[in-house]
Formats: structure tokens, sequence, C-alpha cells
């Protein structure tokens, strides 16, 4: 099954893309801040707060390249900077940096880099120091959430295997200093600084997997803001601001996690009271909360609630709440967050019971209701919709009517599925915006939606398998009408239908990342992509490099999209004869084989590579695939460098310029002079009876490699032509070949 995540760019979320590629939600989703915009990938990734600054990652290439400067990385971003200082005077300069965002790229930070941060005498230091800061926090800085934030990232790191384990000898003064500050009142004042500190603090407890330690906590901060009835005003209003509205999502997610924690024990699977709390919770703030800014609470608090039925000795106790839930509560009034949580808790731990609650297979006549447009662009493509036109259903079958026929083309798939492919429609699946996207997919179709849209593949050996992608407009660039990630996707589609045999898991079972998200980038922009040349010029990696993307990757957004997109334009305009090879194993399935010859292939392109990217533009159009490999070799020619009928010279190389000649009968017509493959840029110049040069010639054809095209409607009977090859760059094994009617 391929259940793949994407981020604000095509936008697979890096880790999740590899942990769900076989799964989908087997419970209730996580508690999460609600935001407007999709995730950033490094969101996604680390778990980090919604930023508060521009999405650069989310506006048009037209704007990105203009707002290049706003990208620039400020030196509080530089982790070798940060690395330069040392225990007390690290814990210092991270304590008073000028932006909490700052230590963002500490969750990426490099393993040898990393490893010097993250050494026992700066963790111990920068845990004192946040001790001290914990014991007077007033929530009027941002010195606490910086220090937090360090940590995080520490322990994120570790638990991936970057850097050793943090030394356990800060553990026991964290929890001190963690107790202190999830128990106070300080923690959820309203800090205007950094609005983030008291969920990133929380957030640090689940870093460190010390959920169980802090159950009482968590239970404690849910009745904190818990009403005293539901007609009296109270503490609920405080979660309407932004820090004491994360500490309470930070809370609800230490409960969330903690069920699958192994030093859990019975701690939760034989406690109703903290249902209890929970329920009393969503029951005693519903009219508080339902239509403000904070009516998420009432549905995460409700999941929270309902998860607690998965325990045998408290399903009992657990099924009335469900209950009245459902009885006090509409599928899609007001309160359908609410109802939804109910009905999810029902499907995943009492679906055979669903009669008793009226809620059988409500997830279909949910998406009756909101997805109200249902439309056959052709027979491989259905979309359903939540609020589209007329014009705008025709504007996204067009676009894909387009992308689709493009594919096939630059793909030379023949139209032909790979074996055992079942998947013979796409269904489209279109939210009104990210907001509708997130509150429903996850409900409808059991995703994640933390991300900027799904693609789920499912099995396509399967007979009526439905392949699917679940997307949403993008809402911020309205009044344009645009569905996030459109043709990068259905590109996905097309790849896995047609060039990629069997199932998500056997197709990434070897390094493909670099052709899997390169070639949905290069077919949905073709050239237009100057941030991925912009990036492609910094040198950080080589072509080799690249061809070991896997999903997860530390820099997977940049590496993945970027990276790819350069990779995969490289390789088709350079080497097509190399990526002909690649596909004819990954559609039989022989994965193992491409693996030896993309390792055969090495870094033997990285140089050419590196001055590739300097000379690419986003002029022009891709080259169309040639079908000049498919050409016989010409023979019984009278000279080697004569050019027959329907024929090719092959492994033709020059450092300055080499010369081919041709002449055709009376009543030719359409010449097509066609040249590809090999190495170097070799440019093509073609005259009548002369021999032509790059400042005297007939016709020229000066496109970037070697894939190079000069067609001739009606040529000059029985007379000579002679082709001149230029070396732009010393080339080698280039095939030239000639058709004609």
């Amino acid at each position: 099954m391929m259940l793949k995540a994407i981020g604000a760019a095509a936008l697979l979320l890096a880790a999740q893309a590899q942990a769900d590629s076989g799964n989908k939600l087997h419970q209730p989703p996580a508690p999460h801040q609600r935001q407007t915009l999709p995730p950033s990938v490094e969101q996604s990734k680390y778990d980090l707060a919604p930023t508060r600054k521009p999405r650069n990652d989310l506006m048009p290439r037209s704007l990105k390249t203009s707002m290049a400067a706003m990208a620039a990385t400020p030196q509080c971003k530089d982790m070798n900077v940060l690395a330069s200082y040392s225990g007390a005077a690290l814990a210092e300069y991270v304590a008073n940096l000028p932006d909490y965002e700052c230590t963002y790229p500490l969750f990426s930070a490099a393993p040898s880099l990393a490893t010097s941060i993250y050494s026992s005498a700066n963790v111990s230091a920068v845990a004192s120091r946040l001790a001290s800061e914990a014991s007077s926090y007033n929530g009027t800085n941002m010195k606490l959430v910086n220090l937090v934030l360090y940590l995080r990232a520490g322990y994120y790191q570790a638990s991936g295997g970057t850097i050793p384990a943090l030394t356990e000898s800060v553990r026991a003064p964290l929890r001190t200093a963690l107790h202190g500050l999830t128990q106070g009142s300080g923690l959820y004042a309203n800090n205007t600084v950094a609005p983030t500190t008291a969920g990133e603090t929380w957030k640090l407890v689940t870093n460190m997997h010390d959920e169980v330690q802090f159950l009482p906590d968590a239970k404690a901060t849910v009745a904190r803001f818990t009403n005293s009835s539901p007609s009296v005003p109270g503490p609920a209003e405080l979660l309407k601001q932004d820090s004491a509205g994360a500490g309470m999502t930070g809370a609800l997610t230490v409960l969330f996690r903690a069920h699958t924690m192994p030093d859990v024990g019975t701690a939760m699977s034989n406690d109703i009271s903290y249902a209890n709390a929970l329920y009393k919770f969503i029951t005693n703030n519903k009219t508080a909360l339902l239509n403000s800014n904070a009516a998420y609470q009432l549905t995460d608090a409700s999941n929270e609630t309902f998860r607690f039925m998965q325990y045998a000795g408290l399903k009992a106790q657990v099924k009335p709440m469900v209950q009245n839930t459902l009885n006090n509560s509409t599928m899609l009034g007001a309160d359908s967050g609410m109802w939804l949580a109910a009905a999810s808790a029902v499907k995943y731990y009492d679906n055979g019971n669903c009669a008793q609650y009226g809620v059988c297979n409500y997830e279909d006549q949910l998406a009756n209701v909101v997805l109200k447009t249902s439309y056959n662009c052709s027979p491989t493509l259905r979309l359903r919709a939540q609020d589209v036109t007329q014009a705008q259903v025709q504007e996204i079958c067009s676009a894909l009517a387009a992308e689709e026929g493009y594919a096939h083309t630059m793909l030379q798939t023949n139209r032909t599925p790979v074996a055992h492919d079942n998947n013979t429609a796409l269904e489209l699946v279109v939210f009104d915006d990210y907001t509708n996207y997130s509150k429903y997919a996850s409900v409808i179709y059991g995703i994640d939606t933390n991300n900027g849209g799904m693609y789920l593949e499912g099995d396509p050996s399967v007979v009526g398998n439905q392949a699917r992608f679940i997307a949403h407009e993008a809402s911020w660039l309205r009044p344009t009408f645009k569905v996030w990630n459109l043709e990068h996707e259905y590109v996905h589609y097309l790849d896995g239908r047609y060039d990629m045999y069997g199932n998500f898991s056997l197709g990434t079972s070897v390094p493909t990342v670099w052709w899997i998200e390169g070639i949905g980038e290069y077919l949905s922009l073709k050239n237009n992509n100057q941030p991925a040349i912009d990036m492609a010029r910094s040198r950080k990696y080589r072509l080799s490099d690249i061809f070991g993307n896997t999903y997860s990757m530390s820099d997977y957004q940049d590496r993945a999209y970027r990276w790819g997109y350069m990779a995969t334009r490289f390789m088709m305009e350079r080497h097509r004869a190399d990526v002909d090879q690649v596909l004819a194993k990954f559609r039989v399935g022989d994965y193992a084989r491409y693996n030896d010859f993309m390792r055969d292939i090495g870094t033997r392109y990285d140089n050419e590579f590196a001055a590739w990217a300097d000379a690419a533009t986003t002029a022009g159009e891709p080259p169309l695939p040639d079908s000049v490999s498919n050409l016989p070799t010409c023979s019984g020619q009278a000279s080697p460098t004569y050019l027959g009928k329907n024929c090719a010279i092959r492994s033709l190389s020059s450092g300055t310029r080499t010369y081919l000649h041709l002449i055709v009968p009376a009543g030719a017509k359409n010449v097509k002079i066609m040249s590809a493959g090999g190495s170097g840029n070799m440019d093509m110049y073609l005259a009548l009876n002369r021999y032509p040069s790059t400042s005297s010639y007939d016709v020229a054809s000066t496109n970037a490699g070697n894939a190079e095209t000069i067609s001739i409607a009606s040529p000059a009977a029985n007379q000579w032509y002679y082709l001149t090859l230029e070396a732009k760059q010393p080339f080698s094994g280039v095939t030239v070949g000639v058709t004609y009617e």
C-alpha cells in the first residue's frame, strides 16, 4: 500500500511517508493545534508549533524567486555559531536567541555537529539554566522556550540514533523543573513574546519519553481548565489565549502517547478518573468554547475521553459517555467535532455494535453530504469535491488530461500499465480548504491530516482497488483557483501505474525517492523551478548523494523535491538512455538490478551535474524523448558518416566538432534529424550543399545536453545536406539518426 503524506511543496511528509506507507490510522487522531495553512515539512516532522512568519513554501514559484531574500537563513540559525560556545556560555547563548525559531535547525543538525552541541557538559548546563528560568518564569520572555527547544531537539536527535543518548544525569532535575512548570499557573500565562512556551514544555516531556511520569500533571491540567458547571464562566476562557491553548494540547498529547508507552502498566487501563476528568471538561466547557477559536479543544478532549474505551475494564463506563455525546451533538452542526469523535470511537473500539449507537457507515453518509460534487473527468479520473464551480471542475479535468498525455509522452509508457496493476482510475477528492481537509479527511478516509494532502495507492494487485488522492484547495492563493499539489500527485499516480511495479513498499525497498519525487516535480513544473536551480548551484550535495535519497532524510524537503527535481531533470536531459534502462527495470519490478545499475553509475556524473546546474535556466521546455535510440544502426553505406533512411550512427564523440551528411530522394518529406544519449553537450547545425558552422547554417538545434532535433518538412531532393556536431562541451557516446517519409 502507498499511503504517502505530502508536506508544503508536494509535500510528501518526510518521516511519515515512510512510517505510514503501509497503514492508515488505527485510532482517532492525536491532539493538535489547528491552523488554516498546511503544516511545513519541518513543523510536521519535528512537531513544532505553527509559524507566524510568511510561508514562502506555499507561494507560487513566481513569488518564491522575488521573496528569496526573505528566505535567507539568519545568523541565529547558523548552528556552527552555536557550536562555538560551550557549557554555561552555550546555555546563555541559547537562552538569549532573538527568536525561538532560531533553534529549529538543531532538529536536523548533521551528526558530527549535533554530537558536539549535545555534549554532556552542554546538556547539563542547559538543563541547569532551564531549572533557573523555570523557577522565575512569568510569561514575559522567550528564554524558557529557547532552552526547552534545545533539549527537545537533542532528545529527538538521540531517539533517531543520530547522536548518543543524552546524559541521564539531567533527567531527574529536568523532571523536577518540568513538574514545577506543568503544575503551576505561570506556564499558562499569556506570553505574547513566546506563545508556544507552554506547548513546547509539554512536548519536551514526550521527547524525553516521560509521559507516564507526567500523567497526574496532565490530568490536573485538564481539571485546571474545566469550568465548574456548563452555565458558569470559568477557567476555560483562558484556552482562547495561545499560551494556555498550546499547553492544553500538550497535556492531551501526553495522555495520548502514554497509552502506548512500555512503562505505562495499568496506570491508564484500570483508572477511570482520566476519562471522567476529560468527560467533565467537554460537558462543562461546551457552552464556553463551542463557537470560539478554542472549539477544537472540545474535539481533542472528546477523542482522548473516548480513547479509554479501548480497555475492557473501562469500556462499560466509557460507552455511556460516547452515547450521550452522540445524543447531544450532531454530525454537521457546530458541535460536529464532538459527534465525529464519538462516532470514530465506536468505529475503532466497538464497531461490531455500531447499530446500538446509530453510526454504522457514518463515514459514507458524511462524505455524501460534505463532498457535494461528483464528476467523471474521464474513464481514468473521477472527481469528488466539497465546493467547486462547474468552471473549476472543467479546469481540474483539463489540467489533468493535459498532464496525463504529457506524462505518457515523456515517460514513453505506451499507455500500458505494469503487470498486476488494477488501479484503473484515480479518485481525486478536493476539500474546500486546509481547515475542512483537516476536519473531515481523517474521519472519512482514516488518514493523518498533519500534511498538505495524501495519495493512497492501496494495493494495486487487488482487483477493484481504488487509488485516491485526497487534497484541498490552496485557499491562501484566492481568488486564483488552485488545488494544492494537484499535478505533482497526479504524476505519482501515473508513475505508480505505468512505471513502478508493485506496491509502495516494494518500490521503495531500494533508494528510488530521487525518481519518485523528482519526476513528480519535473513533469508538473517542467523547467520553471528557479529555487531548485539555485539550490543545486550551492554544491551542498553531489548527484550521487541524491541518488541515495530516502523518505527518512533529515533534509528531506530540499533533497527530495528541489534536488530530486534537478537530478531527474539532469538525467532526462543528459542521460535519457540511462533513464530508459531505469524505467525498464522498474516496470518489471527488478529493483535489485536497478540498484546495481545505479551503483555502477556511482559518481560518474557528479562533475557533469555540477557544471550542468551552473548553466541550467528556466527557459524553454523539457526535451521530448527521442525515438532515435530505437532506430537500427546504419549499415551498408558508402561512408561511415553517411546517414541513411530511418537509421542511426552511434558512439559519436568529439572535443571540437564532427561532421555527418545525408541526401534524400525525390518525393521525400518530413525529414527529422535527431540526436540523443552520451555525455557532454553537443549542438547540431545543418546546411544545404555546404558545411555549416556556428555562425553560418540553415537550421540549428542548441538545447542543453545532447537531445537535439532538426526537422525539414519539404527537403531539397537529391542534394547534399551537411551536419555539424559542435562540441559546446566535449561529448561522447552520442547517437544521431534520421527518419523521413
